[in-house]
C-alpha cells in the first residue's frame, strides 16, 4: 500500500477527497453531530480529558502558546463550542476583541455560562461556520480548535481567509491522521474504546452513542499534518508552518498568514455545484 506521504496535495485532490468526505459525513454533519451537541456542553472539556487520558488539556495548553496577540485585536474564534479557547486567549492578552461563532445553540450557552464565571466578555454569533457572516478583512487573528474534522474545508478555508484582514494568523489545531501508517493504525483502534468508555461513564444520548464508529472513521479520511500545511497553501496563506505532538503527528498545531495582498484564491478551491 502506498504510503500517505508519498502523495502531493493538488487543487483537484484536495476536491476529491472533500467530495468523498462529504459523501461519507454529511448526514452524520447535518442530523447527529448537532444533536451530539446538544448533548455534551455540561462535560465537553472533561470528556475530552478522560477520552484522551488527561491529554487534552496539554494540547490546549500547546495551542495557546502558538498564537501571538496584541492588545486591541480582534479575534474570531470559529467552532468555537464552549469558549475554552476564547477564555484562555483572555486571560493571556486581556485587551481583546473576541467574536465565538458556532452553530450549535446550546455549546454556546454553556460558552457563556463560562465566560461570566472568569470574568471576561465574548461576543457570541449562532450561525453556519461554512458561511461566516462576516465583512471581508475583519479580523486580525483567528482560531479553528478540534472541529475541522467535521467541516468541509473547501467552503470553510476560503472564508477563513476572507473575512481575516491583509497580514493577519490563522491559528489550527486538531487531531489529524497520523503520516506513519502503524501510528495511525493503532490511534484508531484507540479512539474506538475512547469513545466508547468515554460514553458509558458520561452517560451519553443515543445519538452521541450512533457516532461510536463516526470518530474513528473522520479521522481515517482526513488529511495529515503535511497533507493539511499544503492545503493552506493552495487556499493562499503564506508562511504556513506545523507543529506536530509527540505522537506521530496524531494532533497538529498550524499557523499561516493570509497575504499582503487582497486576492485570495476562493473561487478556485470553492465546492463545485
Amino acid at each position: 500500500m502506498k504510503n500517505v506521504e508519498s502523495f502531493v496535495m493538488t487543487p483537484t485532490l484536495f476536491d476529491q477527497r472533500e467530495k468523498r468526505r462529504s459523501l461519507l459525513f454529511s448526514h452524520t454533519w447535518r442530523e447527529l453531530i448537532p444533536q451530539v451537541f446538544e448533548d455534551v456542553p455540561k462535560y465537553y472539556r472533561f470528556g475530552n480529558i478522560v477520552a484522551s487520558f488527561g491529554f487534552w488539556e496539554l494540547w490546549v495548553w500547546q495551542f495557546v502558546r502558538t498564537i501571538e496577540l496584541k492588545p486591541g485585536y480582534k479575534v474570531l474564534d470559529v467552532c468555537a463550542g464552549t469558549n475554552d479557547i476564547g477564555i484562555r486567549l483572555l486571560q493571556k492578552q486581556p485587551g481583546l476583541d473576541v467574536t465565538a461563532i458556532d452553530r450549535s445553540r446550546e455549546m454556546q450557552v454553556e460558552g457563556q455560562n463560562r465566560a461570566k464565571d472568569y470574568g471576561v466578555r465574548i461576543k457570541s454569533v449562532i450561525h453556519d461556520v461554512h458561511e461566516l457572516p462576516f465583512p471581508d478583512n475583519s479580523f486580525d487573528v483567528i482560531t479553528l480548535q478540534a472541529a475541522s474534522r467535521h467541516l468541509q474545508l473547501n467552503r470553510v478555508l476560503p472564508e477563513i481567509i476572507r473575512v481575516l484582514k491583509p497580514g493577519g494568523h490563522f491559528y489550527h489545531c486538531d487531531m489529524l491522521k497520523p503520516s506513519n501508517r502503524f501510528i495511525e493504525m493503532a490511534y484508531l483502534r484507540f479512539l474506538r474504546l475512547s469513545v466508547a468508555w468515554t460514553a458509558l461513564i458520561f452517560g451519553s444520548t443515543e445519538a452521541s452513542r450512533n457516532c461510536h464508529d463516526y470518530f474513528m472513521d473522520a479521522i481515517a479520511n482526513f488529511y495529515t499534518p503535511e497533507e493539511l500545511s499544503e492545503i493552506l497553501r493552495m487556499v493562499g496563506f503564506v508562511n504556513v508552518s506545523c507543529g506536530k505532538s509527540i505522537w506521530g503527528g496524531m494532533v497538529g498545531f498550524h499557523k499561516a498568514q493570509r497575504s499582503m495582498e487582497t486576492g485570495n484564491r476562493q473561487a478556485e478551491l470553492s465546492p463545485s455545484p
